[in-house]
This record gives C-alpha cells, sequence and structure tokens, in this order.
C-alpha cells in the first residue's frame, strides 16, 4: 500500500517559534521554490522515473515527509545538490552509529504542536544523509513495476468521477457534466504517462463542491484561465500529481508548465505561505484520491510482500506448475480529470 504517513516531528526535539520565525521560513521556502520555477527545475517541473526516490523520507523510519515539509526538503535539497532523498534528526544520527559532518548544516522544518491550550509553532532541525558519516541506512528496494501498475489502476478504477476514454487526441475535465475525458490507453507513448494523466485530471476534479469543495476550484472556474486562481489551482493540482505518482510507484511526467509559471511567481510573491498551502492542501487532495482503493492498496502490499512464483514464461511447457496466463487488466470504468486540454 502506498505509504501516507506523515513523518511529524515529535516535542522534545522542537523549538518553540513564534509569529518571526514561520515568517523567515516561509521566505526562505518561497525564495528558494520562486528560483527553482523560474529555471523550471521545481520539484513539480522535473520528471521522475519509476522506482526513482524522490520525495523525501525520513532515513530511520522510512516514513514520508508531507505536504509543505515534503515539498520543502525536496527543494532545498535540490537547491544544496544533495542527490539522496532521506533526512534524519541529529539524535538518530547518534543513535544509528554515526556522526554529522564537520560544519554540516541542517533545514528547519515547521510543524504544529497542539499538545497544549493553544496550538503553538515548533521547528525541528533535520539534516540529509550526505551530511553524516558512518551512518549505515537501509534502502527500501523499489516496488515491482507489476505493483505499481495494478496499484495506479485500482486507484483510477476507484475514482469519484467517472472517467471515459476517448478516441481524440485531448484530456479534459468537464465541470457541468462532472465527468473527465482522457485519450484511450492505447494512444499513450507509456503507461506512466497515461497514469500521470489521469491522476492529474482526478486532483482537479477533487475540488468539486460534491468532494473536497476547494476555494481555489471554485475561483479558478468564475475567473478562467487567466485568472491568478488558475494558477494557485493548478499549482496544488501538479504537486498532488507529483506526489500520487510516488506513493503508487509510478514515473512522475510534469505537465507543461509554461502557461503557468508567471501565475504560480506572482502568487508566491504576492504572499509566501501560499506555497506551503498549496502544499499541504495537495498532499490532501493526493490522500483523497488514495483513500477509495484503499483496501485493494493494502492487498497489493500483502501480496507484495510474498515470495513470486515463476510466472507462465518462465516455466517449461510441460511444467505442472504451468498455469494460465494472466488476463490482461481492464480498461478503468471511472477516472479522473485535469485542469486543461492535452496530455
Amino acid at each position: 500500500m502506498p505509504e501516507t504517513q506523515t513523518d511529524t516531528p515529535r516535542r522534545g526535539t522542537a523549538v518553540a517559534t513564534g509569529i518571526a520565525a514561520p515568517s523567515r521560513y516561509h521566505e526562505k521556502f518561497v525564495e528558494t521554490v520562486i528560483k527553482q520555477i523560474e529555471e523550471g527545475t521545481a520539484p513539480w517541473q522535473r520528471e521522475a522515473k519509476a522506482g526513482e526516490p524522490a520525495l523525501p523520507r525520513n532515513g530511520v523510519t522510512g516514513r514520508r515527509y508531507t505536504g509543505g515539509n515534503g515539498v520543502y526538503l525536496s527543494s532545498r535539497g535540490q537547491d544544496r545538490g544533495f542527490a539522496d532523498n532521506r533526512w534524519v534528526s541529529a539524535k538518530q544520527v547518534r543513535e544509528n552509529g554515526g556522526k554529522l559532518a564537520r560544519g554540516a548544516v541542517g533545514e528547519r522544518i515547521l510543524y504544529r504542536d497542539d499538545a497544549g491550550k493553544q496550538p503553538v509553532w515548533r521547528t525541528t532541525t533535520v539534516y540529509n544523509v550526505e551530511q553524516t558519516r558512518g551512518l549505515k541506512l537501509d534502502r527500501r528496494p523499489p516496488r515491482a513495476e507489476w505493483h505499481a501498475h495494478r496499484a495506479a489502476d485500482a486507484v483510477i478504477a476507484s475514482s469519484a468521477v467517472p472517467i471515459k476514454e476517448s478516441p481524440g487526441d485531448l484530456g479534459y475535465y468537464a465541470k457541468d457534466q462532472d465527468r473527465i475525458v482522457i485519450p484511450e490507453r492505447a494512444r499513450y507513448s507509456s503507461a506512466d504517462t497515461y497514469y500521470n494523466t489521469a491522476f492529474r485530471h482526478m486532483a482537479h476534479a477533487s475540488g468539486h463542491k460534491e468532494r473536497m469543495n476547494r476555494e481555489t476550484f471554485k475561483e479558478a472556474h468564475s475567473e478562467g484561465l487567466d485568472g491568478e486562481a488558475h494558477g494557485r489551482e493548478n499549482l496544488r493540482v501538479e504537486i498532488a500529481t507529483m506526489t500520487t505518482a510516488q506513493r503508487v510507484g509510478v514515473g512522475y511526467q510534469p505537465a507543461d508548465s509554461e502557461a503557468y509559471k508567471d501565475l504560480w511567481v506572482k502568487a508566491l510573491k504576492a504572499d509566501p505561505r501560499e506555497i506551503h498551502r498549496a502544499a499541504a492542501e495537495a498532499d490532501r487532495i493526493s490522500r483523497n484520491l488514495l483513500r477509495p482503493a484503499r483496501e485493494q492498496l493494502r492487498d497489493l502490499a500483502r501480496e507484495a510482500r510474498q515470495p513470486r512464483t515463476r510466472t507462465t514464461a518462465e516455466r517449461a511447457p510441460d511444467s505442472p506448475e504451468r498455469a494460465p496466463a494472466t488476463p490482461p487488466r481492464p480498461a478503468p470504468e471511472r477516472a479522473a480529470p485535469s485542469m486543461t486540454p492535452g496530455r
């Protein structure tokens, strides 16, 4: 099952902060992200191959950093030249027999502590594993292709929005009819392209009033394609598409962002906290898309942990083990939308 737990920092490793510290955090965050958007290298603007570790994880627990912290560490790690997506606290480094490299500078991530009478914003510092010495950590093997594709099929088949496959070349979400239209699977250059198209439309359609009732969704459809809300909605959709693809294990293929870059930068300059809001909402969108397929994803995860028998092609023709070939996966009867025409 795709992992969707939040790697929440614990009390005791945190430092209480006031309004000023979160503001500095967001300003640093948005400064990095705007630079990357303008260069076309923001996390959701870059392709990630299936099985390629991209979204940041805690190196010890294996849990993903989600929402704003996930995008923040991904952006900062890229900006600082780290190739590894794993991060650890200083305490975790010590407990696992490692040391921080001399002069190592960590990244502060932000979280809300709800333990007291009033919520308090706190920060904790984490370090990329490339900043450590002598730390021995296991890396999770990538999902097998069959597992990732079947997981993606399950998510699409469980879509809350009807998806129709069309012989044409355009994909779109029809708000008035609340349905998604995408090209037939056979028209795509790869399975990952097909899955990303479906996830992108599904992410946008999740904003409908009968589902998440998202403000940026409503504003985008009332303002039109050139409106600022359209850019903010698209930012959520792209990050959600990237997150969903990574969670099910398929490759991520970004959409053409040229039409949105200026809108994204304008929104982030107007309010540095917008990137954190967009990332947090994108995480909720991704979870929303995965939730209906939760049981199927759990079954797949259990199956993936079992030793696999040889496939039909691997068995001798007269072998008693030989089993009928696995039937092809049916095309999804339900799917989901994206924001603009095209793939």
